[in-house]
């Protein structure tokens, strides 16, 4: 005998983009593409014919337009809320929403040293995403965060004194060139945040600590970013961080006269270490 333990469904890839127009010519814009996943006692959709408890995700995607038309600004995480309070009042048989908001960001060119009020050019260093988890009776559990932002210092970081064993190939070293795809996400406490200040913090938060800070290991740098992060942007309670290493091996040129160069180094991130940690206050 088979049982239904669990179920749900939605909408994936949603995009939309909006043009928010201050006046004439002085305009913000804001891409986004979401998907939601809705909750609730549809079973009996999945157990008989009948569909009475299914909203078509044909009608999902047609919300989200809808909502971006008459809610949608410059902060996707307002946004997610949004769209997740929508649909545990607009149906009163879902009991539980989740949402994902990745935004394409566009930055305003720069023309002759000033800022052009309605051109723009991808800004692509990461992907800012939100997320939004709805429960009916529950306050919202909203988080921000960047996947693949990449970064890197040509030196200021090292590796020494590490566990050694037969298998141990790796040099140490007190000066390497440290590379990372930093991904991060950051968990609201005061949902009456200024969310976009808040990313903007922690993300300059993690670019201090990465550009001034010796680092002795990937995993000392990661809990200072962490650390650092809640000590400056109070309105968070905790941040997940994954560092995967970008590197980049000494080249030996001995055969090509250059023995002990450190200049010319091979790109490659295939096998990498993977850091991880969660900090919380």
């Amino acid at each position: 005998m088979a049982t239904l333990e669990s179920n749900r469904y939605g909408k994936f890839r949603v995009r939309v983009m909006k043009v928010i127009r201050h006046d004439a010519t002085h305009h913000d814009v804001c891409e986004l593409e979401a998907d939601v996943l809705l909750q609730g006692d549809l079973a009996g959709s999945y157990l008989s014919d009948d569909n009475l408890s299914i909203v078509p995700t044909d009608t999902v995607k047609n919300t989200v337009h809808f909502l971006a038309h008459d809610h949608l600004e410059t902060c996707r995480t307002s946004f997610a809320r949004v769209i997740g309070e929508h649909f545990l009042g607009n149906y009163p048989h879902l009991t539980g929403v989740e949402v994902e908001l990745r935004e394409r960001r566009w930055a305003r060119m720069e023309i002759v040293g000033e800022s052009h009020p309605h051109a723009f050019v991808h800004a692509a260093n990461g992907e800012w995403y939100s997320r939004g988890y709805f429960t009916r009776g529950q306050a919202p559990v909203l988080s921000s965060g960047i996947r693949g932002h990449l970064v890197m210092k040509t030196t200021g970081s090292g590796f020494e004194n590490y566990n050694v064993c037969e298998l141990t190939t790796l040099p140490p070293t007190n000066d390497r060139v440290f590379a990372t795809r930093m991904n991060a996400e950051w968990t609201f406490a005061d949902l009456t945040a200024d969310f976009c200040a808040a990313d903007a913090a922690v993300l300059a938060v993690a670019h201090t600590i990465f550009a001034t800070t010796y680092s002795p290991s990937v995993q000392r740098t990661l809990y200072e970013i962490g650390e650092q992060a809640l000590a400056s942007v109070p309105s968070i309670s905790r941040i997940e961080l994954k560092m995967p290493n970008v590197h980049f091996l000494n080249l030996d040129l001995s055969k090509l006269g250059r023995p002990g160069q450190k200049t010319v180094l091979l790109p490659t991130d295939e096998p990498h270490g993977e850091i991880e940690a969660i900090i919380t206050r």
